[in-house]
């Protein structure tokens, strides 16, 4: 079938122009994104679509002269623009200061000017449409005469018209031509166009007969069918728009449906915020005919890629942002150019969380676009934490990097950026896209944001700003919105008019305008004014005439008048009063119960969810939210959540300087702890075991059904229980009553696991740990105390697997838990381990809280106390949580190793500091971003930076340095990394320097006085004394270890083998000890507590009291623990060493501990029966055997010798150590005679007779008993243990290798090095009786396994989980139970040996078969 607007076209154009619809030249700009790539079609549809593109190529390639038509409708229509006046264009504001970067943006105008020869320019119009749409039999006939009517229609009425409209139109033509002819025909789609071709032509009907009225009466009705023919275009407009929208709609689904199942999985179970799209929830764009320049400008930014790729819809509260922005996305979508979208809201909290904006948007992306998605899928698979990066690695990895792979080009919409929580001085979502919006050059980005400063700032970085349109809302010109308002009242008065009857001539033109007056430019009153007259149990004309009598008053936002005389407060307390009246009094604590559980809920709940929690029927519910449902977003469906109107009436109803009616006023002080109990008590009645039945052993991202199970199985409103309960305990301060804490004992005592469970599959575990941290403070003395603390113990020092798998908080975490944990106790029933700790499970909880591998050469405690930083010496840092110390993210400098950290006082930005060469390099941490990397002049390897600190605003930052015994600060530009000035101190500095008032402070000791100094982080000028205290006359000229309290003048330092606190504002010892080898001195924030630690000792905390600190708690540590580090409030403590970095609470009484010395490796073998094990430390002198039933110690023996390998069989033990075999038999198991044998109980000792053993690497016995192979660094040797006599040896090559085995019929021996496992065989010479070991070459599949390899295919994997068979995960290790050396495990059948890593003991599992 021939495309009917295939005709032959003899003229083309210049390369740098093309044809439009009218056969006007134009300057041609960048393609637009279309619908053409944006989802998968088939063959037909790809043949069609390059047909369709086709459309005004020329075939022939021959010349033809323009057609006098075309020439004529160039020279009216924009001939204009070729004299640098283009008529379809109009600059609406200039760029304002405070309003953020960029340029002004442009909007539509529709041409103006005398009309031209009327019946000309008709002419000429018809002639010219007539090239395009002369074919009106097609399926598109009645659109074509549409067309050719409206270009008749024209030639009255330009202004309303506009030849920008009719070309938008004409385009609408081909788009939808292109989809007739490339759609297949189905029922729904012969539906639409049945539809569509109808509204065609009533709209054709109705502008033919305004084209056809004699002249006189064209002039006589212009103005009145002006109005009309701008009424029928938006219908025309929205009438294709819906048409459009519902093809590209099924078109969607079924390109959704096509997706493979496995990549669904990953995009269902990515993290990212529900009902964020534009097409969900109950948004609604602008009424048809109001806001249209507004609209026309935007969308005449989104069909020039020649514009600016960003647009900043700029305006105030209630003046139209999202309802502008929820129509734009809707005409997008329609177009085929929308890729994603993403409406914040501060009702919902994945929704205002910044770090949910890139995951959903690259989720909606990767369903959109094949070309995006087989980029994402594998991205996410490789590594599902990148949903928790920064902002900057999110959109790095998430967004821009596969947009630039697969060059797509497309649109993204955000709404609302200032909903968002932010912390930022500059948006921190803008921040990053200024980074990256030049990458990706296919892409356009529509934002909306009230004017705010961060918003405005960040629309002032250079690279964004030049890269923006702005268009500020609130300035558009008055009249044009006061008509838009206008509109809005006057159809939403015929809309009540048609459904009630009997409102003739209502309401007067006298009450509109007072209605628009009060309005003033607020859409957000005129909304909820309809929805209060509309209300289906009063008369519209007395709820009118009722509001009407209200007096004025002002509105403002924040501090600052913006509207005057918009009645705001007095509209909602007049709907307020109309709705609950004075008649029922006795029901004014239900309404604002309700009420309350609207305005204070965590996330909006439906009407069924508040009668839940609140204890009420959901009929009761129901009629109290009707009865304002003008100023809430309430619908139908009892189901989904009812939320305010606007965010203005909760700011009303909880101020009771505007709400003065106590009736309707919510107290949040008296209505959170109602939320509070009814979480409990809901969750103490429907609670319960694998509520959404998960299959055994599984993580929950390998569910790929987990979101619709729990949707399916977890009622909304326990869900929000489950999560936001806590949030209404508010603080520690929360009045404690019977009702609250029994309900909470009820809860931890029968709930708690399976609250766990819950918040684990709604990817929500964190919010248990600020829960129980929050109780813990909470409850104080009440009984119920021990139980949370254990409570909380059990969530954060296991939050790592109840986080990744909810099933194995039943396999692994009560396993893990501590024989005397509370925890344990009451939950035991409902575990179901897939194995068996026999030995080595602790009998209470470890005095750490969370305690992680991990080599930490420095760290920084953020002052706002939520993060802790972490460096391991490499080029990488990482920002933990510092509630479960999970890494949080990763910031990455190739060069240099980390030495120091610093926060900045906001937390906002970290200093890392690199030694040799010496490198400052500033992170901003929301974001992610670099923001400087400064390599300091005239620094040698003798040069170190002592500290750091910000200046308060961030921009600048003071380095105090050290050069041998002099010091010196410094200070440089944080972004430009420009030097400010340097002033050598004179004096002893003490302690770090710091920041106040905006000024960086330090302190000296001097001529017995210790001195605070102050200089402005910008001057150059000499440092000025701030306060000056004199020191005792014996205070020591030494000291180190020193820190400083620059509040309290306090000064902490050692000496002479003691520690010392000296108060100086008070001239007096707070603190003075013995302490041997003390570091690491420092106070709280507050300095009631203060910290030291003792070299392979201790760390001690002391507290403030009238007689000075006392000893608070000790801290026994083992290892080289570095600088110990306090949080600001000083109830948390940061420890960690080269192997282990470790959280304590200093509150916990639990945290008063000692330890023995560790041991870095054992020897553990297990008898052939796999009824006994014999542990021995390496280079130990003890041998103990375990019954591996019981776990119970059989008998100790004392060797007497260094042991480097043992093995037990039946009631034998032999050993080797210092040269020697020796043997013990003893008593029969479960007759233990004598537990603690010693070496004199032997029944054999051999000296091994074979020269040069003096570099034993490791030892290995057969399974007889019979034979021992040693391994030194060049050989082998096999020795008989009966006689000890060197039975063969030969020599080995082996580098780095680990300690050889026997297969289990003790005929080979193997030993493995690095990359292979080399085999010998012990062979007899039948004749002579001589024992060979020959080499049987190297293998990578030893008949026998090595001991730290499970032979029946068992495996330990990198992040700690051991699976069985099939890969069933079996049990989750512990960090404290993971080692990275292989021989720290040895396997024998079903049971494994582990070294415990902080204790002097080893654990022994078994393992399901």
């Amino acid at each position: 079938m021939n495309h009917p607007f295939d005709k032959k076209r003899k003229r083309s154009p210049k390369p740098s122009q093309k044809p439009n619809l009218l056969g006007i030249h134009t300057s041609v700009s960048a393609e637009p994104p279309g619908s053409r790539e944006a989802l998968d079609t088939s063959p037909d549809d790809q043949r069609s679509n390059k047909r369709s593109r086709t459309v005004f190529q020329d075939n022939t390639g021959e010349d033809e002269e323009p057609l006098a038509s075309e020439v004529l409708i160039s020279d009216i229509a924009v001939g204009g623009a070729e004299h640098g006046n283009d008529p379809t264009r109009q600059t609406t504001t200039d760029t304002r200061e405070g309003e953020g970067g960029g340029r002004p943006a442009e909007a539509s105008k529709v041409p103006e000017g005398d009309y031209k020869n009327t019946a000309l320019t008709a002419a000429t119009i018809l002639s010219g449409i007539s090239k395009e749409v002369a074919d009106e039999s097609g399926p598109l006939g009645p659109l074509k005469a549409v067309l050719r009517t409206v270009a008749a229609v024209y030639a009255y009425h330009q202004e309303t018209v506009g030849i920008g409209k009719i070309e938008y139109l004409l385009s609408r033509v081909v788009a939808l031509e292109e989809r007739f002819y490339s759609r297949p025909d189905g029922v729904e789609e012969q539906r639409r166009r049945r539809e569509l071709i109808r509204e065609f032509g009533r709209i054709e009907g109705r502008l033919r007969s305004l084209s056809e009225k004699p002249g006189e009466r064209q002039l006589t009705d212009h103005d009145q069918d002006d109005e009309e023919v701008s009424g029928l275009l938006e219908d025309l407009r929205g009438t294709i728009c819906d048409y459009q929208m519902a093809q590209q709609m099924e078109m969607y689904d079924q390109a959704c449906k096509l997706i493979d199942p496995a990549e669904a999985s990953v995009l269902n179970n990515f993290r990212c915020a529900q009902g964020a799209e534009y097409r969900h929830g109950d948004r609604r764009g602008c009424l048809k005919g109001t806001r249209t320049t507004v609209l026309d400008g935007i969308e005449l930014w989104t069909r020039d890629f020649g514009n600016p790729p960003v647009y900043w819809l700029n305006g105030l509260a209630g003046t139209g942002k999202s309802t502008i922005a929820q129509t734009i996305a809707e005409r997008i979508f329609a177009d085929g150019q929308l890729g994603a979208s993403f409406f914040c809201s501060r009702d919902f909290e994945d929704r205002r969380d910044l770090h949910f904006i890139f995951p959903t948007l690259a989720v909606q992306l990767a369903r959109r676009y094949t070309e995006f998605r087989s980029i994402f899928v594998p991205l996410v698979r490789s590594d599902p934490a990148i949903a928790y990066e920064s902002l900057y690695n999110q959109m790095n990895k998430l967004i821009v990097k596969p947009l630039e792979k697969s060059a797509i080009s497309t649109m993204i919409v955000i709404d609302a950026l200032d909903e968002c929580k932010d912390e930022e001085p500059a948006s921190a979502i803008l921040t990053v896209l200024g980074q990256f919006v030049s990458k990706v050059p296919k892409v356009k980005f529509f934002l909306t944001g009230r004017p705010e400063p961060r918003i405005r700032e960040g629309f002032r970085i250079s690279l964004l700003a030049e890269a923006t349109d702005v268009f500020v809302l609130h300035e558009v010109e008055p009249s044009r919105v006061d008509s838009d308002v206008r509109l809005f009242f006057r159809h939403g008065f015929l809309g009540i008019a048609g459904r009630r009857g009997g409102l003739d001539g209502w309401p007067t033109k006298e009450q509109l305008d007072v209605l628009c007056e009060r309005a003033a430019g607020l859409f957000v009153y005129a909304m909820a004014t309809i929805k209060f007259i509309d209300h289906r149990n009063n008369n519209p004309r007395k709820q009118l005439d009722r509001l009407l009598q209200l007096p004025k008053s002002t509105v403002y936002e924040g501090m600052t008048r913006f509207k005057p005389n918009a009645t705001l407060d007095s509209l909602y307390m007049s709907i307020l009063q109309e709705a609950f009246g004075d008649d029922y009094p006795a029901d004014d604590p239900k309404v604002r119960s309700v009420l309350g559980a609207v305005i204070l809920a965590a996330n909006p709940l439906s009407p069924s969810a508040i009668g839940t929690l609140l204890g009420f029927d959901t009929e009761d519910v129901l009629p109290l939210l009707s009865s304002i449902h003008s100023l809430l977003t309430l619908q139908e469906d009892t189901n989904q959540p009812v939320r305010p109107f606007h965010k203005s009436f909760p700011d009303f109803i909880v101020d009771p300087t505007r709400c003065i009616n106590e009736r309707f006023r919510v107290s949040p002080p008296g209505h959170h702890p109602e939320l509070l109990v009814g979480c409990l008590n809901l969750m103490n009645r429907t609670l319960e075991k694998n509520m959404c039945k998960l299959p055994d052993t599984v993580t929950n991202s390998e569910v790929p059904d987990l979101r619709e199970r729990t949707e399916r199985y977890i009622d909304p409103a326990l869900q929000y229980a489950c999560k936001s309960w806590h949030k209404h305990l508010v603080d520690e301060h929360t009045v404690r009553t019977p009702m609250i804490t029994s309900a909470f004992h009820r809860f931890l005592e029968n709930k708690f696991l399976f609250w766990l469970e819950v918040l684990s599959v709604l990817g929500a575990t964190r919010e248990a740990v600020d829960a129980l941290d929050l109780v813990t403070k909470w409850l104080e003395a009440s009984p119920t105390l021990e139980l949370a603390n254990d409570c909380f113990r059990f969530a954060t020092g296991l939050f790592e697997v109840i986080e990744e798998s909810a099933p194995h908080i039943y396999h692994s975490a009560l396993l893990l838990s501590p024989q005397k944990s509370m925890v344990r106790k009451l939950y035991e029933r409902h575990a179901n381990p897939m194995a068996r700790i026999v030995h080595g499970l602790s009998v209470s909880w470890d005095p750490a809280i969370v305690t992680m591998g991990y080599c930490c050469m420095a760290a920084a405690w953020s002052p706002c106390g939520r993060f802790i930083a972490t460096s391991d010496g490499t080029s990488r840092t990482e920002i933990r949580d510092a509630g479960t110390l999970k890494r949080l993210t990763i910031l990455e400098f190739p060069e240099g190793q980390t030495e120091d950290l610093a926060f900045s006082p906001d937390s906002r930005l970290l200093m890392s500091y690199k030694y040799r060469p010496a490198k400052l390099i500033s992170w901003d941490l929301q974001t992610g971003v670099m923001v400087s990397a400064i390599s300091p002049e005239q620094w040698d390897d003798d040069t170190w930076c002592h500290s750091i600190t910000y200046s308060t605003c961030g921009t600048v930052f003071g380095v105090l340095i050290r050069r041998l015994d002099t010091f010196t600060i410094r200070t440089y530009n944080v972004h430009s990394g420009t030097h400010g000035y340097s002033h050598p101190v004179e004096g002893k500095v003490v302690g770090d320097i710091w920041t106040h008032s905006g000024c960086l402070r330090f302190a000296t000791i001097k001529s017995g006085s210790i001195t605070a100094w102050e200089v402005g982080f910008a001057s150059g000028n000499t440092p000025t004394e701030v306060e000056s205290l004199p020191l005792p006359d014996d205070f020591p000229r030494s000291i180190s270890s020193h820190s400083f309290h620059p509040t309290l003048f306090r000064l902490a330092f050692t000496h002479s083998k003691k520690i010392f606190v000296w108060d100086a504002r008070h001239s007096k010892f707070l603190l003075n000890e013995d302490a041997k080898d003390p570091y690491g001195t420092s106070f709280s924030s507050d300095g009631h507590f203060f910290i030291y630690g003792i070299i392979f000792s201790a760390i001690y905390l002391w507290k403030e009291s009238p007689a000075g600190y006392i000893l608070h708690r000790k801290l026994n540590h083992e290892t080289g623990v570095k600088n110990p580090l306090m949080s600001p409030n000083g109830q948390s403590i940061f420890l960690s060493d080269w192997r282990t970095i470790r959280l304590w609470r200093s509150m916990d009484p639990s945290t008063s501990f000692s330890r023995k010395q560790p041991r870095w490796g054992f020897i553990v073998e297990f008898s052939p029966d796999e009824t006994l094990a014999a542990v021995a430390w390496d280079e130990g002198e003890t041998i103990t055997v375990f019954d591996l039933k019981s776990g119970d110690p059989l008998s100790t023996i004392d060797t007497g010798m260094q042991v480097r390998s043992q093995r037990a069989a039946g009631n034998t033990v032999v050993a080797f150590g210092d040269d020697k075999v020796v043997t013990w038999n003893l008593p029969a198991w479960g007759h233990v005679l004598n537990p603690k044998a010693n070496v004199s109980d032997s029944i054999q000792t051999v000296t091994t007779r074979c020269p040069g053993l003096d570099s034993v690497q490791s030892v290995s016995i057969s399974p007889d008993l019979h034979r021992v192979v040693i391994a030194e660094d060049t050989s082998l040797h096999l020795h008989d243990v009966p006689t000890g006599q060197c039975l063969a040896s030969v020599p080995i090559h082996e580098k780095r290798f680990r300690r050889p085995w026997f297969t289990s019929d003790g005929r080979r021996v193997y030993i493995a090095g690095e990359g292979e496992v080399n085999g010998f065989t012990i062979v007899e010479d039948s004749e002579s009786g001589v024992i060979k070991l020959e080499h049987l070459g190297p293998t990578n599949q030893p008949p026998s396994m090595p001991p730290w390899l499970s032979s029946r295919g068992y495996q330990i994997m990198d992040d700690g989980w051991i699976l069985g068979v099939g890969g069933k995960r079996l049990l989750w290790l512990p960090p404290r139970w993971r080692s990275s050396l292989m021989t720290n495990r040895t396997w024998s059948g079903r049971f494994l040996a582990l070294l415990h890593n902080r204790l002097p003991e080893v654990v022994i599992l078994e393992l399901e078969e």
